[in-house]
C-alpha cells in the first residue's frame, strides 16, 4: 500500500516499539524501558531474538508506570479520606488536583481514559516523596521494584553470553526525577546485573530513520521490506477548483 502511495523505490514497516528500540540505542542491541502512562520493556539481543515484557495496559499490566502510580497515590488519599489508612499528604494533593473527593469517581472517569487521567495524579505523589511523606515514598519504591522485575525478565530473554546488555530509560515518566529513577537505579545495578544504564540517543523517528538506511542492525528480521517491482504510476492531480469572485 506505502508503494501504490509513495513514489519510493522500497519501504520498510515495523513496530513503533522497534523504532523506539532503535532511536534508543543507536542500533545496538539492548533493553529500552518505555514508561508513561503504560509501561512496557522491549528487549532485542545482537541475533536478532525479540522479547517484549508487560505493556498489557492499565487492567491487566503497566505495572510501575503512571497510571499505577496515580492510581495508587488516588486509593491511599481515599483511604486517609474515609480513615482506613495512615495519614498522608496526598489526601490534600488529590483534592487540590480534582476538587471534592466525594466527586473523585467520577472525575477519574470523566473522559473516558481513566488511566490518564490518574496517572496526572503521579508527579503529586513524586513530590509528596520527596518531601518524605511515607505512604508516597512506599508507593513509589514498588514502583521502581515493578518496572525493574520488568527490565531484568527482558534481559534475561535475549541476554547472550558476555557483558550487560545496555538499557535506556525513556518516556513521560522519566519526568518525576529522583524520587522514582534513583530507587529504579537501586533496583536494577545490583551485583551481577544483565544491564548497564546509559542515556538516550534519540527518539523513535531517529529509530525509523536508521532502520530504513541500515539494514545489518539486530532489528534486521523484524522489519518487512518491499521493493518496488514495477514503475510507480503517479494518481491524477485533482483539478483546481475556480477561482471565487
Amino acid at each position: 500500500m506505502l508503494l501504490e502511495d509513495l513514489a519510493v523505490r522500497e519501504a520498510a514497516v515495523t513496530s513503533d516499539a522497534v523504532t523506539a528500540h532503535a532511536g534508543a540505542l543507536g542500533g545496538r542491541a539492548g533493553v529500552v524501558l518505555a514508561i508513561g502512562t503504560g509501561s512496557v520493556a522491549v528487549g532485542i539481543g545482537a541475533d536478532g531474538a525479540y522479547a517484549r515484557v508487560d505493556g498489557w495496559g492499565p487492567l491487566l499490566g503497566d505495572d510501575g508506570s503512571g497510571a499505577r502510580i496515580g492510581t495508587a497515590g488516588l486509593r491511599a488519599a481515599l483511604r486517609a479520606h474515609d480513615g482506613r489508612g495512615p495519614a498522608t499528604s496526598l489526601l490534600n494533593a488529590a483534592a487540590g488536583l480534582f476538587g471534592d473527593l466525594e466527586r473523585l469517581p467520577a472525575r477519574v472517569g470523566r473522559d473516558g481514559n481513566p488511566a490518564r487521567t490518574a496517572a496526572s495524579f503521579a508527579p503529586e505523589v513524586a513530590r509528596a516523596a520527596d518531601a518524605g511523606d511515607v505512604v508516597a515514598s512506599a508507593i513509589v519504591r514498588d514502583a521502581a521494584a515493578d518496572l525493574a522485575e520488568t527490565v531484568l525478565a527482558a534481559a534475561g530473554r535475549i541476554r547472550p553470553d558476555g557483558g550487560p546488555l545496555p538499557l535506556a530509560v525513556t518516556g513521560g515518566l522519566t519526568g518525576l526525577g529522583p524520587a522514582l529513577t534513583a530507587p529504579l537505579t537501586d533496583a536494577i545495578s545490583g551485583a551481577g546485573s544483565p544491564v548497564q544504564i546509559m542515556s538516550s540517543l534519540g527518539d523513535p523517528l531517529d529509530g525509523a530513520r536508521l532502520l530504513a538506511l541500515d539494514r545489518a542492525t539486530p532489528r534486521a528480521r523484524l522489519v518487512v521490506r518491499a521493493r518496488r517491482t514495477s514503475p510507480h504510476t503517479s494518481p491524477p492531480t485533482p483539478a483546481t477548483p475556480p477561482a471565487r469572485t
